[in-house]
């Protein structure tokens, strides 16, 4: 996902996939610097609410009809 699709289904707190795994929704986007470049994460919270994985944000799709 781009920055700007991370961010809509961060507002409407829809279902994302990351490795094949469902997750409730993103928690969080986070910018982190990495010598000249800008890296885009996601944080994704898991079904049960219990934990949250860190992923890159083009390894984060939008869960089929998440409307997304």
């Amino acid at each position: 996902m781009t920055g700007e699709e991370l961010k809509s289904a961060f507002k409407a707190g829809t279902p994302v996939i990351n490795g094949g795994i469902t997750y409730k929704c993103i928690s969080a986007i986070i910018y982190r610097r990495s010598g000249n470049r800008v890296a885009v994460q996601a944080e994704l919270q898991d079904r049960s609410g219990h934990s949250v994985t860190i992923a890159e944000a083009s390894r984060v799709e939008p869960a089929k009809g998440a409307g997304a």
